[in-house]
């Protein structure tokens, strides 16, 4: 995975421990097993080859708020994005969760089928790993609303399209410096 093309900023932050001096932990090959089983998909290779590098990290260090990156909505609107962090396969399943499950207060499923947070901000604006069978693996990008994915004003037109690969993604991020 280290031969994948990304910022040299994010390449030094994964390479290191974190601030508080833990070292990476990467995904195990179980852990990204165990959830394929469990929610019954197949990860891209790009994003398994990174989790078993690198694993579930956090993305900001003391001079870096975060990282950026940019998606296009269907109305060619453009945003610059937060990454704050790329989630492992235990943050992926829980939090659809939470945005599916009664539980939590939802109306309705909050995201669309097949589609899981994998990035994390500051609130809930999320990077979606596409795992449908005719986009596998491209990277999207939602802010979640309280209400059921479908409702009007929350729908695919609140999906931005980032980028067509885990590894493009990778590619694409940038620094946020404070």
């Amino acid at each position: 995975m280290t031969n994948i093309t990304m910022h040299e900023a994010l390449r030094s932050l994964l390479d290191l421990p974190d601030e508080m001096g833990r070292p990476p932990k990467p995904v195990t090959p179980k852990d990204i097993e165990d959830f394929e089983l469990s929610e019954n998909v197949r990860m891209p290779e790009d994003l398994k080859a990174f989790w078993l590098t690198y694993g579930a990290r956090q993305l900001g260090s003391k001079s870096i708020f975060c990282f950026k990156a940019k998606t296009t909505f269907a109305n060619e609107k453009k945003k610059r994005i937060d990454v704050g962090a790329i989630g492992g396969p235990h943050a992926l399943a829980e939090t659809r969760q939470r945005y599916l499950d009664p539980l939590y207060g939802n109306s309705g499923p909050r995201l669309p089928e097949a589609l899981y947070p994998l990035t994390f901000d500051d609130g809930y604006g999320h990077c979606l790993i596409d795992l449908t069978p005719e986009h596998h693996g491209r990277i999207l990008y939602i802010v979640i609303k309280a209400k059921t994915f479908g409702a009007r004003g929350y729908d695919w037109n609140s999906v931005g399209v980032v980028e067509n690969s885990f590894a493009d993604f990778l590619a694409s991020l940038t620094p946020d410096y404070l």
